[in-house]
């Protein structure tokens, strides 16, 4: 036998209401979902990508600071060279260098003028000597200033010395005995670096004495 059922028709559109409400807040729910998930995923990515970039420049900056620590180890070892140079150049210069303030003293030295006694003490040369007149003197000056070994270079006195003749003879001239004082720079800067102190071992230093022969008479 065969039965129908047959539902009222409020029923059924009550059953078919509940249906699409049920069906509308999964919908809802699913979006709600989807809204959040979504940027979570997206940030997600961003998040990673930008923590690749965070390595990757970490990694740049080490290896550019270990660079320039090296850099800075190679500029220290070159100042470090470039000081050990200059004390052997300067050590080299000291130990050549009275030869060459006493070939500039004697290049310096014009005809009719006779020196009697150098001395350095302490950097500071004292010249002692006789000459014809005070032009001599003054040309003698000059010349001494122009190189580079001597540095303010002072008259500290200039006098006429007696005349001198033998008997029954006209009395000859007198010579002017002049001192001059120098400063000495066995670097041969010409005194635009600080002076060099004298070493108590080398050439350069105590009190070096030249004795000439005087003037004939």
């Amino acid at each position: 036998m065969i039965r129908i059922n047959l539902l009222p028709l409020k029923e059924t559109q009550r059953a078919i209401g509940q249906r699409q409400q049920i069906s509308v807040g999964l919908l809802s729910l699913s979006v709600a979902l989807l809204i959040m998930v979504v940027p979570y995923v997206m940030q997600g990515r961003q998040l990673a990508r930008l923590d690749g970039q965070i390595t990757t420049l970490q990694s740049e900056i080490k290896k550019l600071t270990e660079q320039t620590r090296e850099a800075r180890d190679l500029d220290k070892k070159k100042k470090e060279l470039q000081a050990k140079l200059k004390v052997i150049e300067d050590l080299d210069q000291k130990r050549i260098g009275p030869v060459h303030v006493l070939e500039a003293l004697s290049e310096a030295a014009p005809e009719k003028l006779w020196l009697i006694d150098f001395t350095e003490v302490g950097g500071v040369a004292t010249i002692t000597g006789m000459a014809l007149d005070n032009q001599t003197i003054a040309l003698f000056m000059r010349q001494l200033s122009q190189s580079p070994y001597f540095v303010n270079v002072d008259l500290v006195e200039a006098s006429q010395t007696p005349s001198t003749g033998r008997a029954g003879d006209a009395p000859t001239a007198g010579f002017q005995r002049f001192i001059i004082k120098s400063g000495i720079d066995y670097i041969g800067r010409g005194g635009k670096s600080d002076q060099e102190q004298p070493s108590d071992d080398g050439a350069a230093s105590g009190a070096k004495n030249v004795k000439g022969a005087p003037p004939p008479h």
